[in-house]
């Protein structure tokens, strides 16, 4: 006896939510509310005559029915996203979506485009601000420009260029604090970071040999807003050379001593496994590690 599909939107629903195990991310990703994906969640296992998840006071899990579903069914999603996306790109030319930070964006790569599209002039970029680390199997971006150490199930990645870090103040700021001159006299200082990312402060402590604890009086969203907020005289915050040497060049920030470490994690250029190799994602991943070289050897 044949049956009819179930509807591609709940099967779309179920995929995305079982690989981030949450309803909410699913309506993030798919652009729904959260009630939304509970239904179409709800439609399917009407449909099959299964529960797909287990609801517990710990979070969203999948039955073993689900997971079972869940192995059969992701490699059709990812080869329809795939056949659709080449058709698309066959349409209208090529084209790439890539996301990354918009500090990143903004203060390293845009100033560097006018470069790429010299060169490539058949590929038409879409950039995209990214709020964390979102799966970019369950996104259409083809490429991401990530920071981390390197390890990320299923994707590839390369090394973009270091974390290379050190403290950053206003010139007022560095004024009104005259013994700020070496990695110990931080201690005395007020501290400002990055929301979400506390153990900042201390990795490059540790890096710099200083064991002491690193209380962060303020956090901001992004390093833009830090690095605005270091410039207003709220504090000394930690520059990422490569997001933070626009504010120093424009004199808005200035080094109250020389000390510089690397961090452990990087950033990295990141795609599907078997997309590595493709254009344009092959021209554009070359392009952007010639940049990031030739900005290391001008350093």
């Amino acid at each position: 006896m044949r049956h009819r599909l179930p509807p591609f939107k709940s099967i779309e629903a179920f995929v995305v939510a079982a690989r981030a195990l949450s309803f909410t991310e699913a309506a993030s990703t798919l652009h729904l509310t959260v009630p939304a994906i509970s239904r179409r969640i709800q439609v399917l296992e009407s449909e099959l005559g299964v529960a797909l998840f287990e609801r517990t006071h710990r979070g969203l899990r999948l039955t073993a029915a689900g997971e079972a579903y869940l192995v059969r069914l992701a490699p059709a999603i990812d080869t329809i996203r795939r056949a659709s996306d080449a058709l698309r790109e066959s349409a209208r030319g090529q084209s790439l979506k890539v996301t990354l930070p918009a500090s990143l964006a903004a203060n390293w790569l845009v100033p560097r485009l006018p470069d790429f599209q010299a060169a490539h002039r058949g590929i038409h970029l879409e950039l995209r601000s990214m709020s964390s680390q979102a799966d970019l199997e369950g996104s259409d971006a083809d490429l991401a420009i990530w920071p981390g150490t390197g390890h990320w199930p299923g994707l590839r990645a390369e090394r973009l260029f270091d974390m290379d870090a050190y403290p950053v103040c206003s010139a007022d700021f560095l004024a009104a604090h005259p013994g700020l001159r070496d990695v110990a006299d931080l201690a005395a200082c007020p501290l400002i970071g990055i929301a979400g990312q506390e153990d900042f402060w201390s990795a490059w402590l540790r890096a710099a040999g200083v064991a002491a604890p690193a209380p962060v009086e303020q956090s901001f969203d992004n390093f833009h807003l830090l690095y605005r907020a270091a410039a207003s005289g709220l504090g000394v915050a930690l520059g990422v050379d490569v997001i933070v040497r626009p504010y120093l060049d424009d004199g808005e920030l200035v080094r109250p001593f020389d000390a510089s470490f690397k961090l452990a994690k990087g950033y990295y250029v990141v795609c599907r496994s078997g997309e590595w190799a493709q254009r344009p994602i092959r021209a554009f991943r070359e392009w952007l590690l010639t940049q990031a070289e030739s900005g290391a050897a001008a350093d």
